[in-house]
């Protein structure tokens, strides 16, 4: 935190920092698997992003890896008083062997994936709906620009699960930069971002040497892959209004 964060008072609750939320072992078993679904649905790093945020990178969702109770459609089912569609994969350590309605590729470790997931969202009240899981896969030489997230994309939290290279993390007040918190992102760590600091601060990750330190020791430029935790926004007549 610098020294005018501090003075002006503000709360440093605002970000959640996890060391070492994974195993070691569990984050060889999530990289693997981001690979195989990003080789399969973003095979190549775009330039630019379509709100020219991110540069040298490459995305996708992973619907899969969110069990139907904690996304929207579970939430919907329980305000109308239906029973949640049961999830087609069963255990941790098997091939899938159940099958369900709009599943259309199920990996055979998606199961042990979401045992490991659920550990992030258990840190949550259970009223939260999740939207699916985001693989953002930046690149050695890419970056993500300053920029305040629009809230009409999610709900109340943002977060990620950080893997391969480390990174730092900077937050500029929008009024004042000098107000601002760099944060050390390394592999097997989880953050998550709320309150003024998603909607007062902007958040970047720079390929700017000077940016690019933690305590004096620049931290190199790395390939490194976040998968993503956003909350979905509940409409204003609630969750039963989606049925």
């Amino acid at each position: 935190y610098s020294s005018k964060y501090i003075s002006e008072g503000l709360p440093k609750h605002d970000i959640f920092l996890y060391p070492e939320f994974i195993s070691e072992s569990e984050h060889d078993l999530l990289v693997k698997n981001c690979e195989k679904k990003l080789k399969r649905l973003a095979s190549t790093y775009e330039m630019g992003h379509f709100d020219k945020r991110i540069h040298n990178y490459r995305e996708c969702s992973v619907s899969a890896w969110l069990p139907n109770k904690r996304g929207i459609g579970g939430h919907v089912a329980e305000a109308i008083g239906r029973p949640v569609d049961p999830d087609p994969v069963d255990l941790p350590d098997r091939r899938p062997q159940g099958k369900s309605a709009g599943w259309t590729t199920i990996g055979r470790y998606d199961g042990q994936i979401r045992h490991i997931l659920d550990r992030v969202w258990d840190l949550f009240p259970s009223a939260y709906a999740w939207l699916p899981p985001h693989i953002l896969d930046l690149h050695e030489d890419g970056e993500i620009l300053p920029h305040v997230d629009n809230p009409d994309y999610s709900g109340f939290v943002v977060g990620g699960l950080c893997l391969l290279g480390p990174a730092v993390s900077t937050f500029k007040h929008v009024d004042d930069p000098d107000i601002r918190v760099d944060v050390l992102l390394e592999p097997r760590s989880l953050y998550f971002m709320t309150n003024r600091i998603r909607y007062q601060f902007t958040h970047e990750i720079t390929t700017d040497p000077q940016q690019r330190s933690w305590q004096g020791q620049e931290v190199p430029r790395s390939r490194r892959i976040s998968l993503m935790f956003r909350d979905a926004k509940e409409p204003v007549a609630g969750w039963k209004s989606l049925a």
